[in-house]
């Protein structure tokens, strides 16, 4: 008898009327409306309005999209340009429009000078950096659109309480009360139509594609499932979490072999579990850390809970982790949210509006970002591809060449703050010293994939009881209903009958090597995988997952956005061993390049979450205080 699978894949099979250069039109009767026009163009392509484009209706390959990287790789490759002088010239110049670079640059007028001129250069079409904001946009007539949000990046603010104090400063100047979401996050949705998490099981990796419910300590369900007797009782010691592996060791011993031994090999020779048991862990920790379980120290697997941990205690207090707080705050589409209140408070022509409920929904004018009579403008399509004080004289103004579509530009400025990537710094600024560019040339990035998939319902999700999945040995590792929020004129999907995102997580590793390098092989392959293996792998898996709630690929999938981020996660490496800095504040060694990268550089400061070796947003904020701070003379 021949495997549903093949019935399964006919019918899924991609044509020219399913989807045009990867985006769905007009199917089953929904109509896809883009920045004004039938949904057509992929995010290579803008569509055509006569006025300026949208970029967070742009569907197809988003996050790093063609465009956005191609300047920068040809520089490094040996490619240069003959800039023209614009005769601009600015009290400060940001390089990247992320967070930390938006932060920077409301700070620096804030606090350093409240008329200075300001220019933010970026180099992709949108502004927020990994604050990516996706929406998708319904309905053929004003009367009857509907605009449903998803997130591309960064998608919460985590643990706000314990922000650090500028960060706390910060997000309070932007009017976000974040003690106020319990009455936007509708907690008990869920819930009252029975539908929980869950664990998909492929064929391909456990023997059979089957899905168990995932219990409140999150051990999967597998009573009746097909897995054997044996491996059930592993799954069920391992999540019973009640054996010490390490029973005997003195404090300096565990934390020395917590340090030395991947999750995985821990599991297994400390614990003894199987190959089955650690495929079903391998993927667990790409979302949080964007590395396996083979490349994930056992220590930070300890720090997140996993189990198997049972009376370890590595000698590092409760009080190193400051105070309890496991609350977050979501905006539909993340944290592009405060990416959006902050170019607000710089450019109140953008967008209307004064509070962190009405800018979810308020309309942003991309065409008021550029002006002239902008104090502080922002400046998309930009790739920074010469940073350097006139002269070389470290005391003199910084002149900056940039490529915005085929043109390259030279502009000036008192002084520059750089929150974009830091390695790429070495590469144009001939000013840096041998040590700083080695110190800069160590960050690394884990490279990830947010892909939202805007689906006709969510019917076959209840009838299955689920909201959310961890699929171990699926492309996509995780994917969840996003999360239901309604604030301001937003609102949730309330019923399974209603339009709602899936959002879908896919980590490019290759286990066996040591994590930097996973990083490296990871980001070629990112670059080099279309956007048709994604499509692919979003019908299969999704499929397989959810047809046996009723769902069809071919006709309940609307359209796709692939935020492709090559250069994710910020880590420190060493430069002499390549071991990865997974946690600042647990870093034993005495070199700490994120340190030695971000000290000024004449008249440049340097932000962004590199500076930090943290990818977190409060990081990132904090960063670019302590740069605003360095140029105005602090330390």
């Amino acid at each position: 008898m021949r495997d549903n699978r093949e019935k399964r894949d006919k019918r899924s099979q991609i044509t020219r009327r399913d989807f045009i250069g990867g985006v769905s039109v007009a199917v089953g009767g929904y109509s896809l409306f883009g920045a004004g026009g039938a949904l057509g163009a992929t995010s290579t392509m803008a569509p055509v309005t006569g006025k300026a484009v949208y970029p967070p209706l742009l569907t197809g390959m988003r996050g790093a999209h063609a465009g956005s990287f191609e300047a920068a790789h040809a520089h490094i490759q040996g490619q240069r340009w003959q800039a023209t002088p614009l005769g601009e010239h600015y009290d400060l110049v940001v390089v990247g429009a992320g967070i930390s670079g938006l932060t920077a640059a409301y700070l620096y007028r804030k606090q350093v000078k409240p008329d200075a001129r300001i220019l933010v250069l970026d180099n992709h079409d949108d502004f927020g950096g990994h604050a990516k904001r996706n929406e998708f946009s319904l309905g053929s007539r004003a009367s009857d659109k509907q605009t449903i949000i998803g997130f591309g990046g960064t998608m919460f603010m985590e643990a706000p309480s314990t922000y650090p104090q500028v960060a706390k400063e910060v997000v309070r100047d932007l009017g976000v009360d974040s003690s106020a979401y319990a009455r936007y996050h509708e907690h008990d949705l869920f819930a009252s139509l029975n539908m929980q998490r869950c664990s998909f099981f492929d064929k391909e990796t456990f023997g059979a594609d089957f899905l168990v419910p995932r219990s409140e300590n999150d051990e999967p369900v597998l009573n009746g499932s097909p897995l054997g007797e044996a491996t059930q009782s592993e799954f069920k010691r391992l999540f019973a979490n009640q054996t010490n592996y390490l029973q005997g060791k003195t404090a300096n011993e565990q934390r020395q072999i917590l340090q030395s031994y991947s999750y995985a090999q821990y599991l297994k020779e400390f614990g003894g579990f199987s190959d089955t048991v650690l495929n079903y862990y391998q993927r667990r920790s790409h979302g949080v850390w964007g590395i396996g379980c083979d490349a994930l120290p056992a220590l930070m697997a300890w720090t997140s809970d996993y189990p198997g941990f049972a009376g370890i205690d590595p000698g590092i207090p409760d009080s190193f982790f400051g105070p309890a707080d496991d609350s977050i705050f979501h905006f539909p589409d993340g944290n592009a949210s405060i990416a959006r209140l902050l170019v607000r408070k710089m450019i109140p022509a953008a967008a209307a509006g004064d509070s962190m409920e009405d800018i979810v929904t308020a309309d942003f004018s991309y065409d008021q970002l550029d002006l002239p009579d902008n104090p502080t403008r922002i400046r998309l399509n930009s790739t920074v591809v010469r940073m350097a004080h006139h002269q070389g004289k470290l005391s003199n103004p910084v002149e900056l060449d940039y490529i915005n579509g085929a043109k390259a530009s030279t502009i000036t400025a008192d002084k520059v703050i750089w929150a974009g990537y830091q390695a790429m710094v070495p590469h144009i600024c001939p000013d840096v010293s041998v040590d700083q560019a080695m110190a800069l040339k160590s960050c690394e990035r884990a490279p990830l994939v947010y892909t939202n998939v805007l689906i006709r319902n969510w019917e076959s999700l209840a009838r299955l009881n689920l909201y959310n999945a961890y699929c171990p040995g699926s492309f996509f590792q995780f994917f969840r209903i996003t999360f239901p929020v309604s604030i301001g004129d937003y609102q949730f999907a309330q019923s399974p009958e209603a339009p709602v995102i899936l959002h879908l997580q896919h980590i490019p590793t290759q286990p066996g090597l040591p994590a930097a390098e996973q990083f490296r092989a990871g980001r070629r392959t990112l670059l080099q995988m279309p956007f048709s293996t994604f499509e692919n792998n979003v019908r299969d898996q999704l499929g397989r997952v959810l047809g046996p709630g009723g769902f069809d690929p071919a006709e309940d999938i609307l359209a796709i956005t692939v935020n492709r981020w090559p250069h994710g996660y910020a880590y420190s490496a060493m430069p002499d061993t390549g071991e990865v800095v997974w946690w600042p504040e647990l870093w034993e060694g005495d070199n700490r390049p994120w340190e030695a990268s971000r000290q000024p550089l004449g008249n440049i400061a340097f932000a962004g979450t590199d500076a930090a070796s943290n990818a977190m947003t409060e990081a990132a904020m904090e960063e670019a205080a302590r740069a605003v701070r360095s140029l105005a003379g602090g330390s």
